[in-house]
């Protein structure tokens, strides 16, 4: 579904070389983070998931207030 919306968004020009360069910068931490997570699926109880998600939540929104500045 997603790879249709895409080349649907793309046919009419709704999605500019700009959006795409973007898109490449960011597909490898996407399939880094894919793969760090189906390696720690079913491995992780729901409280270190927990901790993991906040501290994670932590990082990127600390990012953001140091980068919007």
């Amino acid at each position: 579904m997603f790879a249709a919306t895409a080349l649907w968004l793309g046919s009419t020009g709704m999605i500019g070389r700009d959006i795409v360069g973007l898109f490449v910068i960011g597909l490898p931490a996407l399939a880094i983070g894919a793969w760090v997570g189906l390696k720690l699926f079913g491995k992780l109880n729901d409280q270190a998931f927990r901790r993991i998600v906040l501290g994670l939540l932590l990082i990127s929104g600390a990012s953001l207030l140091v980068l919007a500045r």
